[in-house]
């Protein structure tokens, strides 16, 4: 049996859209099942991949024909192959068994589906992120016949999946949503930090403003009765465009005291030693893996209403939930959690003992699976 997986990552070597595939692609193969992977190509190659081929995958980098590196900037772009028919190469090559599809975004075109379907290839497709920008009505039906023939469409959130029905003005009776893993301990239970009189907030993720908002910070706690609180956020993560801006916007506005670039931290129980909650003012999500991690590390999260967020917080229990992600209804939630801040231990607490109620323990294993069934692999 052959399993094949076609990612749409697009902008960036890799990241937590790529986590659970790859982790169920290493399960296969230690399960001798063949595994070949459709991924970007990239000048500096996620280790991922490495480790995937040294696994025993075939990886077949798939090369934008705007891309413009050596050697391909000696080649005209009309020379190079189309997305669409290198993957229709790829899988006359493989000849794949069963293809999961994985959508880094809900408007990632599903390549491989038609060529799936002519060849009565089954396939499920995986969306691990979905937000309120609008499909195209010229594209309307190849996307419905995609996520129709699908033996499964796999979603992180409830809200991705309305998100997504909405956009395909289509009832999916084929959907199903899954977790995703995270990267702390089961039973993580960081040490308190102390105060001294200050709070620390964390805010976890790529510093990315269109989906992870970094941006709003900077009128909100630019306000004079935020600079007049003993309140810090520390922001842990790569840059994906954006760094740069926000450290001119923190100085700009003399904020160096309140906002503070942390860079990207390789172990993140550590993080909740030293913070007291997340703060992360996303405007659109999948299911945020920071969120789940500082639940399972015993701490509140103060976030927007987007992505599973609203299946995993109770507002005023586990943690507090902006509307939406604007200055005023975030600085209404973070008004409401500084009100309650005597009381963050144990709301953290308690967002622990509700993760584990509503999260599950092993989410490879789950999914690898439904995978397993799914392609009737043996």
């Amino acid at each position: 049996m052959k399993v094949g997986f076609y990612s749409s990552m697009t902008g960036m070597p890799w990241g937590g859209s790529e986590v659970l595939w790859s982790k169920v692609a290493h399960r296969l193969l230690n399960n001798d099942i063949q595994v070949t992977v459709n991924y970007r190509w990239w000048e500096n190659a996620a280790p991922e991949l490495d480790h995937l081929r040294s696994a025993g995958a075939t990886i077949w980098p798939r090369r934008d024909p705007t891309w413009r590196s050596w050697p391909y900037r000696m080649t005209s772009p009309r020379n190079l192959e189309s997305e669409t028919s290198h993957v229709r190469r790829w899988i006359a090559r493989e000849k794949p068994d069963f293809v999961l599809v994985i959508l880094g975004y809900h408007l990632d075109a599903v390549t491989p589906a038609t060529e799936l379907i002519r060849r009565e290839i089954p396939y499920a497709i995986n969306v691990q992120a979905a937000s309120t920008e609008a499909l195209e009505e010229t594209d309307l039906e190849e996307f419905r016949a995609a996520y129709r023939n699908a033996r499964k469409v796999f979603f992180v959130s409830q809200e991705n999946l309305d998100r997504v029905e909405t956009n395909l003005a289509i009832e999916l009776h084929n959907a199903a949503i899954v977790d995703n893993p995270f990267n702390v301990q089961w039973n993580a239970n960081p040490c308190w930090p102390s105060d001294q009189g200050r709070l620390q907030l964390a805010c976890v993720g790529r510093i990315h403003f269109t989906s992870k908002g970094q941006d709003l910070l900077i009128p909100l706690l630019k306000q004079e009765k935020w600079r007049d609180r003993n309140l810090c956020i520390r922001l842990f993560g790569d840059s994906q465009g954006n760094r740069t801006q926000m450290e001119g916007l923190i100085e700009r506005y003399g904020l160096q005291s309140h906002i503070q670039l942390a860079g990207f931290a390789q172990n993140v129980e550590d993080i909740w030693g030293n913070h007291h909650g997340l703060i992360l003012p996303s405007r659109f999500e999948g299911a945020a893996l920071a969120v789940v991690e500082t639940m399972l590390c015993n701490r509140i999260c103060i976030t927007t209403d987007v992505g599973r967020n609203r299946e995993l917080i109770d507002h005023g229990e586990t943690g507090f939930l902006a509307a939406a992600a604007t200055v005023e209804l975030l600085d209404a939630a973070l008004e409401a959690a500084w009100k309650k801040r005597g009381d963050w231990r144990s709301m953290g607490e308690l967002a622990g003992r509700r993760i584990r109620q509503r999260y599950g323990s092993n989410p490879v294993s789950d999914f690898y699976q439904q995978i397993v069934d799914l392609g009737h692999i043996q």
